[in-house]
């Protein structure tokens, strides 16, 4: 009895001595080890040293966090009277979560681990943190982020802060009268350096203010379901007869197509520097859009990016622009992602708007036509167009599928879409060598008014074999367009010649194969082979996603 009573005494001694030690020896909390890893990035830094001994001595046992921001003070000149930080003060200094320099946007609320709130102003580069302007950029310790600051942060309300200029922005909503626009996001940047000066939003007047330091000032304007474009023009606001007016941006005293904006979203531009004003009103304006006018602006602007890909590729593979992409696969390999890239992202744009379009809209119908388009232009580079829906198909299986959707298309497609249709299928035909198929659908439309170029080409390639002197008339017309003496007899070389000069850079590339010539007849790019360059390298990333089902065009590693 008197053993056990020594072995629980003992037992109780020990836990009493750990007790002990561990009150000596508490572990430390996130917020002490984030601060020991700050204090050690510091303490190289001879300019804050005081900021550091006082930071080592900061009680932050209760503190939780392991992501700060901390505004370090310079030490203070000698005979300066300014405040000076103590045990309380230095906490107003440390912030909770860790805020890249990017992150201080104007208006952002700061906490510190006083629960004290600081407001961060800025404008371009230059942040004050309630009023104190931060010194270079952020030093990284830890997970943490320090600033170096001039003095001490004071509390209180959100100081107020002096600015250069004030711009209000006034947006208009024109529905047969003039009614302002709340909920218009406005994107400010400084228009020298580009710098975010951040995002406004109207109030119920449809006015946004923007206080700033800039001289230049660039500002876009965006609220769903309403667009500040009118058909790609810009709206100046509304004539007396109660239509549309729209901005003369070239300067010319008329409104063309040189007047259409070139990208969107259109960027206002304000310069300070010419005018003696430091306050302006500028008046912008906005019109409803329905869903399918915004998709089609969408799909247009889309393909747009394309067709400039696409041009840019065929005036390397023309005329070697820039140096001959045919000298190594690894250029040619280079060419065709790029173009691939663009292609499949536009056709991603695509079919991402059908499916939110209803079924028989003219829209959609418009944009069903663009990628049967896009995929014929894939069909006529690589020699496949890849997949069939999600599914990866072979070079036969993309022609035959092509066609099939086509002909479904044409059958359902509004008259005015159904010659590009055919003309369509009049390509994929040809493509394919099938001149009867192509003659067939060329010869459909033609007569029609779809008499462009590239239809005469194609009617000139396609009747060669069986009617030649139609094809001579059709070359002829094309010839006469281009100022070039008329043809009595057909050959490849006066074929490709004319192709060439009527199509340089807008797809001719494809046509050199179909004739059987090489490139270089008339541009001597360098390198080319004619028993391999006739089709672009597919990209590895794609045959290695369909498992093989797109084998490597011929020629290529």
């Amino acid at each position: 009895m008197k053993t056990l009573a020594y072995y629980l005494l003992g037992i109780f001694s020990l836990c009493i001595l750990n007790a002990c030690d561990n009150e000596e020896n508490p572990t430390p909390s996130k917020g002490e080890e984030e601060v020991q890893k700050i204090v050690e990035v510091l303490e190289s830094q001879t300019e804050i040293s005081q900021f550091v001994n006082m930071l080592k001595q900061v009680d932050v046992a209760d503190l939780n966090e392991n992501q700060l921001t901390v505004f370090a003070v310079k030490n203070p000149n000698t005979a300066s009277r300014t405040a000076q930080l103590d045990s309380a003060s230095i906490k107003n200094h440390i912030v909770k979560g860790s805020y890249a320099k990017d992150d201080l946007k104007d208006g952002t609320k700061l906490t510190s681990i006083s629960n004290e709130t600081l407001y961060v102003t800025r404008t371009g580069n230059d942040v004050l943190i309630n009023g104190i302007n931060i010194i270079g950029d952020a030093i990284q310790a830890g997970n943490s982020y320090v600033y170096i600051v001039p003095k001490i942060i004071p509390v209180g309300e959100k100081p107020v802060t002096t600015y250069k200029h004030q711009t209000t922005i006034k947006v208009n909503l024109i529905d047969g009268e003039y009614k302002p626009l709340d909920g218009v996001s406005i994107a400010a940047k400084n228009g020298d350096t580009g710098a975010e000066l951040g995002t406004f939003t109207t109030d119920a007047t449809g006015t946004a203010v923007i206080s700033h330091n800039c001289d230049t000032l660039t500002y876009t304007i965006s609220k769903e379901g309403y667009s500040d474009l009118s058909d790609g023009f810009l709206l100046a606001g509304m004539e007396n007869n109660g239509n549309l007016s729209y901005a003369d941006l070239n300067g010319d005293g008329r409104i063309d197509e040189g007047d259409k904006v070139s990208s969107e979203p259109y960027t206002y531009y304000l310069n300070y520097k010419e005018r003696p004003e430091s306050i302006l009103t500028e008046t912008c304006y906005m019109i409803a859009v329905n869903e399918t006018e915004t998709a089609l602006t969408e799909w247009n602007n889309a393909l747009k990016d394309y067709n400039n890909e696409l041009l840019n590729m065929e005036m390397q593979l023309i005329t070697g622009y820039g140096g001959s992409p045919y000298e190594s696969d690894e250029s040619m390999k280079y060419l065709a992602n790029i173009y691939y890239t663009s292609a499949f992202n536009t056709l991603e744009t695509g079919e991402k708007l059908l499916n939110g379009l209803a079924e028989n809209s003219t829209v959609k119908q418009t944009i069903q036509l663009g990628v049967y388009r896009i995929k014929v232009d894939l069909y006529a580079y690589f020699g496949t167009m890849f997949k069939s829906g999600s599914n990866f198909i072979s070079a036969d299986e993309s022609k035959d599928q092509l066609i099939s959707n086509l002909k479904q298309y044409k059958e359902t497609c509004p008259n005015e879409l159904k010659n590009e249709t055919s003309f369509l299928l009049a390509k994929v035909h040809m493509l394919a060598g099938e001149y009867i198929d192509a003659y067939d659908n060329i010869r459909s439309v033609i007569p029609n008014g779809y008499a462009d170029i590239e239809s005469k080409l194609i009617l000139a390639i396609s009747a060669k074999d069986s009617n030649l002197q139609e094809a001579i008339n059709a070359l002829n017309e094309v010839r006469a367009s281009l100022g070039l003496n008329p043809i009595q007899s057909l050959d490849g070389d006066e074929l490709i010649k004319t192709c060439h000069m009527s199509l340089n850079g807008k797809g001719l590339y494809p046509y050199y194969r179909i004739l059987e010539k090489n490139i270089n007849c008339y541009d001597m790019v360098a390198g080319f082979n004619a028993s391999k360059h006739h089709l672009l390298p597919i990209p590895q990333s794609v045959i290695d996603e369909s498992n093989e089902v797109i084998k490597q065009n011929n020629g290529y590693n």
